[in-house]
C-alpha cells in the first residue's frame, strides 16, 4: 500500500532537485516505487498544507513519462510539477522564469526521402494552474521565496516571470543558427524557451484526468549568448529562481471542496477475534500492519495489504486506568499499562515469536497517550520519555500544578501539558512556552484534552470553549475555533475522549464514540463510522485512518484530510 501525497514535484537534475527541496520542511522521508526514490516533506500553504514528494527522473521527455506516469499511479496527488532550468529562445533574460502555457514537441514529424517534414505537436498545462501562475506572475513577491545563498554574486537584476510556451526535445541545442533553433524558429515561433522534459511529463498528466500539471523553468542560458560560465554560475540561479516561484503558486492554491476532508476508499475491514470488556487502543505498526490493544491486554495484528491477521498475544490480566496501551509505527512492540507495571511486548517482526520487558510503575504515573519511536509516562510531579525498547528513563520534563493533560511528539524532542487553561510547550534545548486556552468550566480539572503532532511540528489543545493548533517553530496560532453551548455540552461527562493533531495540523476528535475533523469551519464534520469507536489513530504517513470500537471489525481508510 503505497502513502498518498497532495504534489509531486519533478525534476531533471540534482542542482534543480536541491532548490526545490530547499522549500520544504521536514522530518523528510523516502519511499521507494519500484526503484524509483522519492522524497516526502510538508509546504504550508496559505490555503492548505500540502504532503510534497520530489523525484529526480534525469533528462528526456521519455524518462518523465515513465516516471510521471509511475508516480501518480502510486500516489495519487492532486498536483504534479515539474521544475528545472531552460535555454532562452526570445524574449527572456538570464534567471527569468517561465511558467509553460503549452509545450511544444518540436521532434515529432514524417521523415521523407525528400527530407524532414515537422508534424509538431502540443500539450497543455491545466488552465487552473496556468491561471494562478498568470496572477504569481503579475506580483513580484514570489522573488521572496528565492533562496538565495549568502554568498550570491552572480546577478545584480531581479528576475522577471513569463506564461508562455515552450519547446521540448531530446536535443541539447547549443547554438542559435543550429537547424534545430532554425526549425523552432519556424514551426515554434512563440516558444520562448528550449528544455528538455516538458513535454513528455503533460503528455502523462493528459492521461491521468483530474491532476492539476503545470512546467517551470529558469532561463539558465540563452541560444544567442552561450558562454562558459553558464551551467557554473547560472544553473543554480534559475533553478532557485523557478523553485521559488512554484512555490509561490503552491502557496496560493485553494484545496477544492471535493477533496477536503472526509474518508476516502475503505482499505481494509478486519475482524477481531478477542472481544473483551473494556476500551480497545488501535494504532499502525511498521510494514503495513495494523494493531489492536483489547481491554484485558490482548494484543491483534493484520496486514494491511491482505488483511489477514498476524500472530498476536493472548490477555487475561487487569489493566490500568486511564490510557492503557500505545502502538509504536516504527517497531512491532506495544506498551500495555497494568495495575502495577508497564509491558512492553515486542515481536520479532510479523512472527509468534516475542518477548516482554516489564517496568515497575508507581501508584499514580499513567501512560501519556502518543509518543511511537518513544513512549511517556506522567505522575503528578513529573512526565518521564522513556525508550520503547526497555523503558528506562531518557528524559524528564516537571509538570505543572493542577496538570490534566499530557502529549509528545513521536521521538519526545516536544512535550505539551496542559491545565484547564494554560499549555505549556517544551522543546529540547529551548526555553518552555506558557500559552493561554479558554475555558467554561475552569473548576473542571479534566477539562481539556491536548495533542502534538508526530513530528512536534505542531500542539493542538481542546477545552470546553475552544480549540486551538500552534505551529510550535514559530510560536504562532494557525487555528482558534471557539466552541458552540452545545458543542461544550457534547462534551460534558464523555468518557474515552481522544484528540489527535496530524503533521499537517489537522485536528480529529474522538467524544462519545463519535469521531469528528474539527476545522474553523461553522460546523463540526462527523466523519463516516459504524457504532461507537473506542479509539482511532492516523497513520504517520497522514494518509491512513483506523478506528476500532463497538462492533467486532476493525476498518481502515485513506482519509483525504
Amino acid at each position: 500500500m503505497d502513502p498518498k501525497v497532495d504534489v509531486i514535484v519533478f525534476t531533471a537534475l540534482g542542482k534543480e532537485y536541491e532548490a526545490v527541496r530547499a522549500h520544504l520542511e521536514g522530518p523528510f522521508t523516502e519511499y521507494d516505487v519500484r526503484g524509483a526514490l522519492f522524497e516526502f516533506g510538508t509546504f504550508a500553504g496559505r490555503h492548505a498544507n500540502w504532503k510534497v514528494a520530489c523525484h529526480e527522473t534525469g533528462p528526456g521527455n521519455a524518462a518523465a513519462a515513465a516516471l510521471v506516469e509511475r508516480a501518480v499511479a502510486a500516489f495519487q496527488p492532486r498536483h504534479i510539477f515539474f521544475v528545472g532550468i531552460a535555454g532562452g529562445l526570445k524574449d527572456t533574460a538570464l534567471g527569468d522564469v517561465v511558467a509553460a502555457r503549452y509545450i511544444y514537441d518540436y521532434e515529432s514529424g514524417k521523415d521523407w526521402e525528400e527530407g524532414f517534414e515537422p508534424r509538431i505537436t502540443t500539450h497543455l498545462s491545466t488552465f487552473a494552474l496556468v491561471q494562478r501562475a498568470q496572477a504569481v506572475a503579475r506580483d513580484d513577491t514570489w522573488r521572496d521565496r528565492i533562496k538565495r545563498p549568502f554568498t550570491d554574486t552572480d546577478t545584480d537584476t531581479e528576475p522577471d516571470a513569463h506564461v508562455k510556451p515552450l519547446a521540448a526535445g531530446s536535443k541539447v541545442v547549443a547554438h542559435d543558427r543550429s537547424a534545430t533553433a532554425q526549425l523552432l524558429r519556424r514551426h515554434c515561433g512563440d516558444a520562448v524557451a528550449v528544455e528538455m522534459e516538458g513535454y513528455g511529463f503533460l503528455q502523462s498528466a493528459y492521461l491521468n484526468a483530474g491532476i492539476g500539471a503545470l512546467v517551470v523553468r529558469g532561463i539558465s542560458d540563452l541560444l544567442s549568448d552561450k558562454g562558459a560560465d553558464n551551467d557554473r554560475v547560472w544553473q543554480p540561479v534559475a533553478s532557485r529562481n523557478a523553485a521559488a516561484f512554484t512555490f509561490e503558486v503552491l502557496h496560493n492554491l485553494t484545496v477544492s471542496r471535493s477533496s477536503q476532508g472526509g474518508l476516502g476508499d475503505r482499505v481494509q475491514e478486519m475482524c477481531r477475534t478477542r472481544r473483551t470488556t473494556g476500551p480497545s487502543t488501535i494504532g499502525f505498526g511498521p510494514e503495513h500492519t495494523a494493531v489492536v490493544v483489547s481491554g484485558d491486554g490482548s494484543v491483534e495484528r493484520w496486514d494491511l495489504n491482505s488483511g489477514e491477521a498476524l500472530p498476536g498475544v493472548p490477555g487475561g490480566a487487569e489493566l490500568r486506568l486511564g490510557h492503557q496501551a500505545i502502538v509504536s509505527p516504527t517497531r512491532h512492540s506495544v506498551a500495555v499499562a497494568r495495575p502495577r507495571s508497564l509491558d512492553l511486548v515486542h515481536f520479532a517482526g510479523r512472527t509468534s515469536e516475542h518477548h516482554i520487558h516489564s517496568v515497575p510503575l508507581v501508584g499514580d504515573e499513567f501512560l501519556v497517550t502518543s509518543g511511537g519511536e518513544v513512549l511517556a509516562t506522567h505522575d503528578k510531579r513529573r512526565l518521564a520519555v522513556r525508550s520503547f525498547e526497555d523503558g528506562r528513563i531518557l528524559r524528564e520534563v516537571p509538570c505543572p500544578a493542577g496538570l490534566a493533560t499530557t502529549s509528545i511528539s513521536a521521538n519526545g524532542s516536544v512535550v505539551a501539558m496542559a491545565t484547564t487553561n494554560r499549555v505549556l510547550i517544551h522543546r529540547e534545548n529551548v526555553p518552555p512556552v506558557e500559552k493561554r486556552i479558554r475555558n467554561r468550566l475552569e473548576i473542571l480539572k479534566p477539562g481539556c484534552w491536548l495533542a502534538v503532532s508526530p513530528s512536534g511540528r505542531y500542539v493542538a489543545c481542546a477545552s470546553f470553549r475552544e480549540l486551538i493548533v500552534w505551529r510550535t517553530a514559530t510560536d504562532t496560532v494557525v487555528m482558534r475555533r471557539e466552541f458552540s453551548r452545545q458543542e461544550s455540552f457534547d462534551g460534558l461527562g464523555a468518557t474515552g475522549m481522544r484528540l489527535v493533531c496530524a503533521d499537517e495540523g489537522r485536528v480529529l476528535w474522538l467524544r462519545r464514540g463519535r469521531l469528528s475533523e474539527v476545522t474553523d469551519s461553522p460546523e463540526i464534520r462527523h466523519l463516516e463510522q459504524a457504532g461507537r469507536y473506542d479509539d482511532f489513530a492516523v497513520h504517520p504517513d497522514g494518509d491512513l485512518l483506523a478506528a476500532a470500537g463497538s462492533t467486532e471489525l476493525v476498518r481502515v481508510w485513506h482519509w483525504n484530510g
